[in-house]
């Protein structure tokens, strides 16, 4: 009968669960900080502000004015698991947060929990020791409960429960089981993060140095290859802030779910602090390769990028016509950097080359959308606009190719080829690639960004390769080698 009765109350043994970083992987409030700061600079101050008015009370106002959408929070199943089991025991299940009351009830609704939670309300930020006292007057200061938690600040929590959990930190005693495993090291997250497969891009600041036949010295090559390196930590600190933005975009989306903001791998502190890092040493190494100039440069793409995370996304061509701009200011970059004047021709073939590309970037997006009328997540576009986008696209893929013929026209150009009239060769391969990757877009079988995809395919890669060879060609072969008098110039 007393084996009995103590099974019986262990069954109504309340168990209590931490929400940031335990039930869920994100930060709730700190994402909350950065819906609103992303509002406007107006907010930004105003969100500051709260802050050094304190946390609690910044807590409520950004609830109030980006509440979360529980639906599309990473949850750990293992903690879900858990609840599950606790609530077909009878036992009760209360949620205990240091994030507002009012999207901690949100989730509790949507887990069909009680909605009497423990949480940060007023000016009293539920959190250590604060959260212990909340449960104990909830519950009794001599009655047993068991706690899930991530944290330091749990420890004092995990002392007083009659069993304790863990996702993450625990006590050195062993006392608290986890529930988890061990997650991927803070070095591994993070690269994923920086993108590295992104850098490939970076190439275009190589490109004045192909054009001008300067890579063939090696201290030009270089000083081209370090900047094309500085460009990819800063451009890297920049994904950082920009997935930080867009968290619950990046939620809602097919694959992008996974990136380590959206996913909780990476903390919005942690993704700050390695974006300060990464930018500092991209704009030193900058300043040491070509002084002030060049560090004005990455400013001007640092501001244009930032622009674009923060606003310019939303808006609609704005947000091509920027893409294409943060692509040709790498080209502008590697010619400052090497101290090569850059052609107009060559610029203005680049800025209709990479608006073409960028169209098609939104193209994928679009295709991807479920309901013709409703704005993408994130974007100014609808579903609607689908064959606008594309004219537009293939439009300046084709100015892009008149451009490039246009440039081999120019004597003064093209004058360091010894047989510039190869360079018109250039069009074939490009016109076959602009053409093939929009058709494949259109059958849906490009996904994602069309520069990644352009990196695994096969054709690209043969297409990139036939165009190397007309640009050596045109670069070292026989003066002449059409005629004197096939081409007019």
């Amino acid at each position: 009968m007393r084996n009995e009765k103590v099974e019986a109350a262990a069954q109504l043994t309340p168990l209590f669960v931490d929400v940031d970083g335990t039930l869920t992987r994100a930060d709730i409030s700190l994402e909350s900080f950065v819906k609103v700061m992303r509002s406007g600079l107006l907010y930004a101050i105003k969100m500051i502000l709260w802050i050094c008015a304190g946390r609690a009370l910044a807590k409520a106002l950004a609830a109030r004015h980006s509440p979360i959408d529980p639906a599309t929070l990473p949850y750990r199943q293992e903690v879900l698991d858990l609840i599950q089991q606790a609530k077909e025991e009878g036992r009760p299940v209360i949620l205990a947060s240091a994030s507002h009351w009012r999207n901690i009830v949100r989730i509790a609704r949507h887990l069909g929990l009680s909605e009497t939670v423990i949480a940060s309300k007023g000016r009293c930020n539920c959190k250590g020791s604060a959260k212990l006292a909340a449960i104990k007057a909830s519950i009794g200061d001599d009655a047993e409960f068991d706690y899930v938690g991530d944290s330091r600040a749990d420890f004092s929590i995990w002392r007083s429960a009659r069993v304790g959990w863990t996702v993450d930190k625990s006590p050195a005693d062993g006392s608290v089981e986890r529930l988890t495993e061990k997650s991927k090291s803070f070095p591994a997250i993070l690269i994923k993060a920086m993108r590295p497969y992104q850098w490939a891009k970076n190439v275009l600041v190589l490109v004045p140095a192909l054009t001008s036949g300067l890579f063939l010295q090696p201290a030009s090559l270089a000083v081209a290859i370090a900047a094309a390196l500085c460009m990819s930590l800063v451009a890297s600190s920049i994904y950082l802030i920009n997935d930080m933005c867009d968290i619950d975009a990046d939620r809602n989306h097919r694959t992008k779910w996974k990136r380590p903001l959206a996913h909780g791998d990476l903390s919005i502190p942690a993704a700050l602090l390695s974006s300060l890092i990464l930018v500092s040493v991209g704009l030193a190494g900058a300043y040491w390769l070509g002084g002030g100039p060049l560090v004005f440069w990455f400013g001007v793409y640092i501001g244009l990028t930032v622009a674009y995370s923060v606003r310019l996304k939303s808006a609609i061509i704005v947000d091509a016509m920027t893409l294409a701009m943060l692509y040709t200011i790498r080209i502008w970059i590697g010619g400052i950097a090497i101290g090569v004047p850059l052609s107009f021709w060559l610029l203005l073939f680049s800025v209709f080359l990479f608006l073409s590309l960028s169209y098609l970037k939104r193209y994928i997006e679009m295709r991807e959308a479920a309901n013709a009328t409703i704005l993408l997540s994130g974007r100014g576009y609808v579903g609607n606009d689908l064959d606008i986008v594309m004219t537009s696209g293939i439009s300046a893929s084709m100015a892009a190719i008149l451009v490039l013929a246009l440039y081999v026209h120019d004597p003064s150009a093209t004058a360091h080829y010894s047989s510039p009239d190869m360079l018109l060769l250039l069009c074939l391969p490009l016109l076959y690639w602009t053409n093939r990757i929009w058709m494949m877009a259109q059958r849906g079988q490009v996904e994602g960004d069309p520069v990644a995809f352009a990196l695994k395919d096969r054709r690209s890669f043969s297409v990139a390769t036939v165009m190397g060879a007309i640009f050596l060609a045109a670069l070292f072969g026989p003066p002449d080698y059409f005629g004197s008098s096939a081409i007019a110039h």
